[in-house]
């Protein structure tokens, strides 16, 4: 086993887990921003438009977290698709990581698409060489005995 593909592998999938976790920091953030928003003296626009100016300003530093996950995610993604390309990195998790999460991506539209098109097309055309079985064949030969029972 080649340990620099082995370590690129697992690092480009130990990135993808930053956009569930920054998704939820960012959700945190949005609901703290939204708890802070003061309405309660909503006769002085003045003390509104403060409060309100204030949710804005945290709901935009909220998104950050999205921003520099998402930005790690893909590089962690190249990461990972180099491992599997250039330093042929062939195994059965990774196989399946590219099928699953190639296809998750592949909804993303319009940036994950292309990411995950690539997964679910590498893995499922060289599907033997990660050690899975061929897809069916289509010509299915009847089994004799079965075929003379009818």
């Amino acid at each position: 086993m080649n340990r620099t593909a082995h370590f690129l592998a697992v690092t480009g999938v130990a990135l993808q887990l930053l956009i569930p976790i920054t998704l939820w920091m960012s959700i945190a953030d949005m609901n703290s921003a939204v708890a802070s928003l003061d309405l309660s003296q909503h006769d002085r626009v003045d003390r509104v438009m403060t409060s309100v100016g204030n949710v804005t300003g945290k709901m935009g530093t909220a998104v950050e977290p999205i921003l520099w996950g998402g930005g790690l995610a893909i590089i962690g993604l190249v990461v990972f698709a180099i491992a599997i390309t250039r330093f042929r990195y062939r195994r059965p998790w990774a196989f399946w990581f590219s099928c699953i999460y190639g296809g998750c991506m592949a909804l993303v539209f319009p940036t994950g698409t292309p990411f995950g098109l690539f997964l679910l097309i590498f893995a499922l055309t060289r599907r033997t060489e990660f050690g899975q079985p061929p897809s069916p064949q289509g010509h299915l030969q009847p089994d004799t005995e079965q075929a003379r029972s009818l």
